[in-house]
């Protein structure tokens, strides 16, 4: 097998490499910053450049090929070793650099009238292995600070490339080469072929590194774009927020001036009656039924006002609900005592349940109990008994409250929307807003429990409130 000629070898490796700083710039000039771009294509075009002047040694006088060539391959690491601290975010340190190169220079051309070929040739490649060792180090900075693989690839090349440098130089000193700048020997053509291959996968780990820094600008882009959105979404939904807190409360003010604006007036109509009755007439009886009905229809108007309020509260609120040990006898006749003295003896009450206390919040229990109530002794004829009996299941464990009139019942359409805000029966002369029964509803909810309607017999309506007891979780 013929050796190889280094000649050729070298003006082979310089134009091949030629192609690698053009692709480079091809892929990268939209995508990189100019002035690194630039430089570290400049560098590559002096490789390639200074590899095919060595191998025009010869044909062209040694001064010019050796001088230029050297001039040309010195400059050449020091311009990627100024860009590799840029892309670091360093500063490049022209000057200093410039210092290392004209001294690299300056020795050379002393070699160049003082020492034998050979000589030169081993002093230019421990110039190139401080070079390499410079590279190498810059190179793994860069990976230090960004984990980036493609430098640590970049500098285990140029630490490579290095070490065979010095293996050259080393050869040649000790007189284990045959002493020629250009050399058939396996380790200079080894030589070549590292420089090759270094500074092509240096080019090649370059754009490794463009890319990673393309992806990890358009994810930290995408990622404050994401935290826009968020910052967007949660402005919206903090706008919608109080839209809705703002709608609440005019809702609530209009529901509140509806629902006590007739009922304040009728108190004070019938207490101007009662007053005109004492002062005109000495029936007491008159009198007194004048004040009855006076105080009816403020316990209405109280009555609403609690609807009203609680309802907002429930509406409104989302925290987590307190519950408290309360006796069941003493609930029931606080939400009797709650109706007009001429209703109470309409409500039978039937007390089924073992336990004698429950775990609930008493004073909503004793609103929707006030209300299921209220609406059996309003829809019900006026002579008509309520039931109101007390339950209790041990599958699943609850207490169970049903209230049953014999008035005339939900009509089908309806029974899916009864205990919807705003939806009333269909008897006009029964005030109200529709509040009572969605209160109830929103009680039960709050319980973790729930309300159901159901048909009586043989007429009217049963409402049973379930309210789970034990441990929710």
């Amino acid at each position: 097998m013929p050796a190889l000629e280094p000649h050729s070898l070298l003006i082979s490796a310089g134009l091949l490499y030629l192609a690698m700083p053009v692709a480079v710039w091809g892929l990268l000039y939209r995508r990189h910053a100019r002035p690194n771009l630039e430089l570290w294509c400049l560098s590559g075009l002096l490789s390639s450049a200074a590899l095919v002047l060595l191998g025009l040694r010869g044909t062209i006088h040694d001064v010019f090929t050796i001088v230029l060539a050297d001039g040309l391959g010195f400059v050449s690491p020091l311009l990627k070793a100024g860009v590799l601290r840029m892309e670091n975010g360093q500063a490049p340190r022209w000057p200093r650099l410039a210092a290392f190169g004209l001294a690299a220079l300056v020795i050379q051309f002393i070699g160049l009238l003082l020492l034998s070929p050979g000589a030169r040739a081993a002093g230019a490649y421990l110039i190139y292995t401080a070079y390499s060792a410079m590279l190498a180090w810059t190179a793994y900075q860069l990976h230090a600070a960004w984990r980036s693989r493609s430098a640590a690839l970049m500098g285990w090349l140029f630490a490579a490339f290095g070490a065979f440098c010095a293996l050259r130089a080393l050869r040649m000193i000790v007189g284990w080469s045959d002493g020629q700048p250009l050399s058939p020997q396996w380790d200079f053509v080894t030589l070549v072929a590292l420089a090759f291959l270094s500074c092509a996968a240096a080019d090649i780990a370059f754009l490794g590194m463009t890319f990673d820094r393309v992806r990890a600008s358009t994810s930290a882009q995408r990622g404050a774009l994401d935290a826009l959105r968020d910052q967007q979404i949660a402005r919206d939904l903090a706008t919608r927020t109080r839209e809705a807190v703002a709608g609440e409360r005019a809702r609530t003010t209009r529901l509140l001036a509806h629902e006590v604006r007739q009922p304040l007036h009728n108190a004070a109509v019938a207490l101007q009656s009662a007053v005109s009755v004492l002062s005109s007439s000495r029936n007491a009886g008159d009198a007194g039924r004048a004040i009855e009905q006076a105080q009816a229809v403020i316990r209405r108007v109280s009555a609403t006002l609690d609807n009203t309020v609680a309802a907002t509260a429930l509406l409104s609120g989302a925290g987590r609900l307190s519950t408290a040990d309360t006796d069941l006898q003493m609930l029931i006749e606080l939400s009797l005592g709650d109706l007009a003295p001429g209703a109470r003896p309409r409500v039978q009450v039937e007390y089924q349940a073992d336990a004698r206390s429950a775990r609930l919040e008493p004073t909503l229990v004793r609103l929707a109990l006030r209300n299921l109530l209220a609406n059996a002794m309003l829809y019900a004829p006026p002579d008509s008994p309520v039931r109101l009996r007390v339950l209790d299941s041990d599958d699943p464990l609850a207490l169970m409250i049903e209230v049953a009139d014999q008035g005339p019942g939900i009509p089908d359409e309806m029974r899916e929307r009864i205990f919807e805000e705003g939806v009333r029966g269909q008897q006009p002369t029964v005030p109200g807003y529709g509040l009572g029964l969605h209160v109830v509803k929103r009680v039960a909810q709050l319980h973790g429990g729930r309300i159901e309607w159901r048909p009586n017999q043989p007429q009217g309506s049963v409402f049973r409130l379930t309210l789970p007891q034990g441990d929710p979780g």
